[in-house]
This record gives C-alpha cells, sequence and structure tokens, in this order.
C-alpha cells in the first residue's frame, strides 16, 4: 500500500538512482495499465525509450519523471502495487507487470500481486501532467504545500466532513489513506468521524501538527507495506509489526495511551478504521 511517506521515500531514491539516465528498453507484461495515456503497449514503449531522466517530482502518490523534450513519465501505484529498482540483470518476478532498463545499468520493476494490478502509468506532456494524471488542482500535499495551520483550520471548516473521509479525499488532501490517515487522528486524539467544521482552535493546531509529526515519522522508518484487505497485523517488509504504527491494525490490542482494546469499525463501502474509544473523541 503506497501513500504519501512510501512515495516520497521512493521519489528521493529515484532522485539519486536515475536522474541522468537514459532509457534503453520498456517491457510491458499487462497492456492495462498503460491505459487512459495511451491506446497500445507499442505507443506506450515508442514513447518512452530513448528518453533521458532529467528530475523526479511527486503531487499526492503520483511520481513524476520528467524527460527531456518536455515530457513526463507519470506513473501512478495503489493498492498493493509496488515500485522499486533494481540492477539491470534482475529477472522479472511473477508479480513483475513492467520493466524499465538503463543504457548505463539499473531498472526500474513495477509489480504487483493482482493479475490485473491497480496502475496507470504513460508519458505526457510535461504541462498538462495533473490533467492527465487525474490529479485534483485542489488539496494540498502536506510534505510539497506551506500551508499554515490557520489556512488547514479554513480548509476543514469549509470542508465540513469526517475527518476520516476528508483526509482520503485527494481534493482536500493529497497523499494520505486509510493506514495514516488513522495514526494522524489517533495522535490527535479525534475520532474518525468528528465532523471538520466542529473543531476548536486548539484541535485544529493539534491535529495539524499530528500530520506533521506522523507522516515525519513514517519517513523516518521509510513508510510501511500493509495490505488492508488482510490488516489483522500492520506489518513492514520483513513482517515485522511497523515500530511507527500506533493504531492500524490493532484491532484488540491495548492502546498505547488509555490500555483500553482498540476497535476496528466500517466507514463506508471499502473503508475501515482503527481507533481508541476511551482517548479519541
Amino acid at each position: 500500500m503506497l501513500e504519501l511517506p512510501e512515495v516520497e521515500v521512493l521519489r528521493k531514491d529515484l532522485e539519486k538512482e536515475v536522474v541522468g539516465k537514459r532509457v534503453k528498453d520498456v517491457i510491458v507484461d499487462t497492456p492495462s495499465i498503460v491505459k487512459p495515456f495511451h491506446r497500445t503497449r507499442p505507443d506506450f514503449v515508442k514513447a518512452l525509450e530513448g528518453r533521458k531522466i532529467e528530475g523526479v517530482r511527486r503531487r499526492g502518490t503520483a511520481v513524476l519523471l520528467d524527460l527531456d523534450e518536455d515530457q513526463t513519465w507519470i506513473i501512478q501505484a495503489r493498492g498493493t502495487a509496488s515500485l522499486h529498482r533494481e540492477t539491470a540483470n534482475e529477472p522479472s518476478g511473477d508479480d513483475t507487470h513492467m520493466v524499465v532498463t538503463f543504457t548505463i545499468g539499473g531498472a526500474i520493476h513495477l509489480s504487483d500481486v493482482e493479475a490485473e494490478p491497480d496502475v496507470n502509468t504513460g508519458v505526457v506532456g510535461t504541462d498538462e501532467v495533473l490533467d492527465a494524471a487525474g490529479i485534483p488542482a485542489t488539496g494540498f500535499d502536506p510534505l510539497e504545500d506551506n500551508l499554515t495551520w490557520m489556512d488547514f483550520g479554513r480548509m476543514l471548516a469549509t470542508a465540513k466532513m469526517p475527518l476520516k473521509l476528508l483526509f482520503m479525499d485527494p481534493a482536500h488532501i493529497q497523499g494520505i489513506g486509510t493506514v495514516y490517515s488513522d495514526e494522524i487522528l489517533y495522535e490527535a486524539g479525534l475520532r474518525y468521524d468528528r465532523m471538520s467544521d466542529t473543531l476548536s482552535t486548539q484541535e485544529v493546531r493539534r491535529l495539524y501538527r499530528s500530520m506533521q509529526e506522523v507522516l515525519a515519522a513514517a519517513m523516518k522508518y521509510r513508510g510501511s507495506s500493509l495490505d488492508d484487505s488482510d490488516a489483522d497485523e500492520a506489518v513492514d517488509d520483513e513482517g515485522e509489526v511497523a515500530e511507527h504504527l500506533k493504531v492500524y491494525g490493532r484491532e484488540g490490542l491495548p492502546s498505547f495511551r488509555s490500555r483500553r482494546p482498540i476497535e476496528r469499525v466500517r466507514v463506508k463501502k471499502g473503508v475501515y478504521t482503527y481507533f481508541d474509544p476511551q482517548s479519541q473523541y
């Protein structure tokens, strides 16, 4: 599961490893991932092969690799998909859907355990990236935009939404999903169903600070690899409990704050939340 901290760590890694490199070969095993940007796999391959990577950006969870000739390579990996760097000779696995190699070594593999991954990738003109990727013009990126806590409070008051759903809505906040929305609300001591326009000034400041602290801690631990469809345990890549997660995936375990059991409830179809009913209100 890729959320803001994971994608920002990935962006930094890619910035070190691929900027200045030129794409050599592009292999796409799953045609659906190049849509809606390209009609066919050959169209995508033609658009990417031979291009030089000049920079790596991110907006929300979309990775944007700027190419020469004012083109940008978009990668939007959701759900259980992962994007990782490999050596040029590393064989692709059974769950690999795309391999991109470079002329001076190294490769990028896009993998997903699902046969039809929730992934889109394509090459578009740099000036049309946000529209092409469907990234809302509204909504702030907590790691990119210098939004003050007062502006944050005005956004909350205007939205008039339950906090859990607001944090997961890219039209308001970009890049945060079910994992870190739970963590932020737990840290702030606020319930998932608390309406955003009912917060006091003190609560707004506490929520703003909690968002910054939770994301900073997650990046320190390089994020989490989590599957929301089976979140009885929150685990990292080595199968260990993710140390920086205090509430997500901990149903039935004692809260670090109140020692009462953590509860898991359904917010809406397909969306669940973990919270401490004793300390979040």
